[in-house]
């Protein structure tokens, strides 16, 4: 497949990835809890990252980390930096780093596989 295709369509190269994170914080009063997500936001700008995602109903966070930067993925030491953040924080009750996924397609993504 010609480059400029594979561009377009997100493959080889020119993948984009990020990493699943879920996490439950303790009961927090609203400012509290505002300043844990202006904590996270700015760790992980800090190294070039972006939380897509939101809370659930359980009041569960849950959504993907990725890079601030078009066809790059974060890589193994963002996803230790991040999973460090939260085992520092005594404002959390349980957190999960999960693999990594596609962005643009929905399948899995463990490997760098050409279409």
């Amino acid at each position: 497949m010609k480059k400029r295709i594979r561009k377009k369509l997100n493959l080889g190269e020119f993948k984009e990835t990020g990493f699943e994170i879920t996490w439950k914080n303790q009961e927090l009063p609203e400012a509290d809890f505002d300043k844990f997500i202006q904590d996270f936001l700015d760790a992980i700008e800090s190294r070039g990252l972006v939380f897509i995602g939101g809370c659930s109903v359980e009041d569960a966070w849950d959504g993907v980390i990725a890079r601030n930067k078009r066809y790059s993925c974060p890589d193994v030491a963002d996803m230790e930096f991040v999973s460090d953040w939260f085992k520092s924080r005594t404002d959390i009750k349980e957190f999960t780093v999960g693999h990594t996924i596609d962005l643009w397609y929905e399948s899995e993504c463990c490997c760098d596989t050409e279409a």
